[in-house]
């Protein structure tokens, strides 16, 4: 996840002033950064100085209930800046980000997320008439064409503004359930769904009672008092048959303090079996799975109907993969020290072309796709072809990676990722 936290300028031509990384973040600075913040609010040309392209321009963004300014990246600017930059963001092209049509997701100028979703937060609301979780969308196009966010697709938008579907070297071991959790928060404070807040209706997992159980609890007993459903992020429960076969009466999550007991029923588990299918199989295998849960309205704190379920397979740090193929890959490049994206689906059709990853510390301030083939059925192999071609077409015979595990199951013969070029 990018973090380095650049020096900026505040104002035009001979009356701009740089801060830096220090002026903006140490305490002994801070009232003064805080003026200087609601000074510039609404009025003055901010600008990240990180050695990305294009303006790389700032929101000087205020939360009133804090009374707090913090800088946000102006929108559609993320990929703009530098790879490494605190304020970077891929090109929404390079992920299933760019499937949606217009007015889908859409940054404010204040640094939030405006999403149109499939699903309703009120009860008395009704949801977008789309296809249920895990459904065959419609034939694909290859303009942006999905009206509205899927479940599994607010899952995958959380992810990706939470930086975690990116690593860096020195990341290892950092990343536990309270860092987890505090970054799907802030994400989920960033957006907003039919005039609410996602991160008010948002219960994240956490490894023990405390602060963020409690925020937990508040967002249940809030629900109840103004008839509100909630949303649920939290990995699956250790694999067990007699887990398993409880499914069909209530989903067995790990991380639930705060959290109410997820009420499921049959049919609601058996569309999730068919629909997950691949996840289901990590789990058993295994593998951590997160489960993104829609709830209606809860009447009491112990207890929610599930109403929507989508799964996804996460690595021990917690970046998505699809495939054990990918798993092999993700952890090697870890264990190499590498900087890698594993650009989210969302609800994009699969004839949409991006890669497994993208390798991010390759030099020139590119990056080159990374593809993992882990097949050979007909219809396989000829989307291979097709991918193969775009890459070349669009990279060069040599500007990309892949790795054939069908030929190469154990990966006795993974090629070499080209070597990273470090500033």
């Amino acid at each position: 996840m990018a973090d380095q936290r650049y020096p900026v300028s505040i104002g035009q031509g001979e009356n701009a002033k740089q801060y830096s990384e220090a002026y903006q973040t140490q305490p002994g600075y801070a009232v003064q950064w805080k003026g200087i913040l609601q000074k510039a609010h609404g009025q003055a040309l901010v600008r990240c100085l990180c050695p990305g392209k294009g303006t790389r321009r700032l929101a000087v963004r205020h939360r009133s209930e804090q009374d707090s300014f913090h800088l946000s990246r102006y929108p559609h600017t993320g990929a703009e800046h530098a790879l490494d930059c605190l304020y970077y963001s891929p090109d929404p092209d390079k992920s299933g980000l760019g499937a949606y049509s217009k007015g889908v997701v859409e940054e404010t100028k204040d640094g939030d997320l405006k999403i149109k979703l499939t699903l309703s937060l009120r009860k008395k609301d009704p949801a977008e008439n789309q296809p249920m979780e895990g459904t065959s969308p419609a034939p694909s196009s290859s303009k942006p064409s999905k009206p509205a966010m899927t479940l599994c697709g607010l899952l995958h938008l959380l992810w990706s503004e939470a930086g975690l579907n990116q690593w860096v070297p020195g990341m290892a071991g950092k990343r536990g359930l309270g860092l987890i959790h505090s970054r799907l928060q802030h994400a989920a404070d960033r957006m907003l769904a039919s005039r609410m807040r996602i991160g008010d209706a948002l219960l994240i997992a956490t490894s023990s009672a405390g602060q963020q159980a409690d925020a937990n609890s508040q967002k249940v007993a809030s629900a109840i008092r103004n008839k509100r459903r909630l949303i649920v992020v939290a990995p699956l429960a250790a694999h067990s048959e007699e887990r398993e076969q409880a499914m069909s009466g209530y989903l067995a999550i790990a991380g639930f303090h705060g959290v109410p007991r997820l009420l499921m029923d049959e049919e609601l588990w058996q569309r999730t079996a068919r629909s997950y299918a691949a996840a289901l199989r990590g789990w058993r295998e295994g593998r951590r799975v997160i489960a993104i849960v829609q709830t209606d309205q809860p009447t009491v704190p112990s207890k929610a109907q599930a109403l929507n379920v989508a799964l996804m397979v996460v690595s021990d740090e917690w970046i998505p993969v699809e495939s054990g193929y990918e798993a092999v890959i993700e952890a090697l490049l870890r264990d190499q020290g590498r900087r890698f994206i594993k650009p989210m689906r969302f609800d994009a059709e699969q004839e949409q072309v991006f890669p497994d990853f993208w390798l991010m510390d390759v030099g020139a301030g590119r990056e080159l796709p990374m593809e993992v083939y882990g097949r050979q059925d007909p219809k396989y192999l000829a989307r291979k072809e097709v991918k193969c071609a775009y890459y070349t077409r669009h990279y060069g015979p040599t500007g990309w990676w892949s790795w054939d595990a069908s030929a190469d199951p154990r990966g006795l013969s993974i090629p070499a990722f080209p070597p990273a070029r470090h500033p």
